[in-house]
């Protein structure tokens, strides 16, 4: 791929994600679905808050196993001094491929390119509606239990992936060199050294393979609608079979066209959309093959059964 095609496909993902919009979309009434994100933000993980005690530290454990340990005098105000006192942690784990794509939080980089994943979470601070960041020399430890997302890999190549930028960037990953990636005997441990700007988006960090996709030539695949993308304001994923990969592929005004896909993997490409307050999908399961075209049509569908096949991916 020339530099003038990773160029316009940067263009345009920077442009798609600077349209969306951060606030949580309204509800559906009564299955009259709004949008697309609307829909997704009813069924996304929802947020976990815990309270800690910033003096002495402790530590909490999600309901999915995630365990987050906090040291001592670790936060500090915008004015850079000390905090003491109950902090309020908000926090959110992602493992599952289901759980990535109602959160639109995909495991890509920046340009696009696929990661393979061992988790993806959210983690913020506060205090007296004060955005916190980390003291020098302090660091949280995020314990990521590896069964979740397949086992240990088998060369210790997991690498720190983060968000630089909350607003801009959610869900487009670059590697993360103040932060740090651990082996223990079941899990991944991500020290986090540096809450992410703006302090007041929070942070979204991810565990990742980077090198995992590379074994493989990558491709562009198009995936190609049968409708107009505007008249259901299509929005399109690619899931990887067996792999904690999940995408998601932005549009060209009339495709979706992916650069980074590889060859000889299997997947399925999710395509979800909304008309007349009706949900609509597709699923289209296959192998990915050079310079392949993958037709699709949206059928109306429920939310209970776009959900069931979705989590069959996992």
């Amino acid at each position: 791929m020339n530099t003038s095609k990773i160029a316009l496909f940067i263009l345009a993902f920077a442009l798609a994600i600077a349209c969306r919009k951060t606030e949580t979309p309204p509800p559906a009434a009564n299955g009259n679905f709004t949008t697309v994100d609307a829909f997704l933000a009813q069924n996304a993980p929802a947020l976990q808050t815990y309270t800690i005690d910033a003096t002495t530290g402790g530590s909490f454990t999600s309901p999915q196993g995630t365990k987050v340990i906090i040291p001592a005098n670790a936060f500090i105000n915008p004015a850079n001094q000390p905090v003491s006192g109950n902090v309020t942690i908000t926090f959110k784990d992602l493992y599952k491929k289901s759980d990535m794509l109602f959160a639109d939080v995909s495991t890509a980089l920046i340009w696009g390119a696929p990661l393979k994943s061992a988790g993806e979470f959210f983690i913020k601070a506060v205090k007296d509606d004060m955005n916190l960041n980390l003291a020098n020399g302090k660091f949280i430890n995020i314990e990521q239990p590896a069964a979740l997302t397949g086992g240990l890999d088998n060369i210790n190549i997991m690498a720190p992936f983060a968000v630089q930028d909350s607003v801009t960037n959610r869900g487009g990953w670059t590697p993360d060199p103040m932060d740090s990636v651990k082996y223990g005997a079941d899990k991944y441990i991500f020290s986090m050294y540096r809450f992410k700007s703006p302090l007041d988006s929070g942070s979204w960090c991810n565990s990742d393979n980077e090198t995992y996709f590379k074994a493989y030539t990558q491709t562009l695949l198009t995936l190609k609608p049968t409708d107009k993308i505007d008249s259901f304001k299509t929005s399109v994923y690619l899931v990887f079979k067996n792999i904690t990969s999940m995408v998601h592929v932005y549009d060209d005004n009339t495709n979706f066209p992916y650069y980074y896909a590889p060859v000889g993997l299997q997947c399925t490409m999710v395509a979800i959309g909304v008309n007349k307050g009706n949900l609509y999908s597709a699923f289209v399961p296959f192998t990915i093959s050079a310079n392949q075209v993958v037709n699709f049509t949206l059928s109306k569908t429920t939310a209970s059964d776009f959900k069931a096949q979705l989590k069959a991916l996992d």
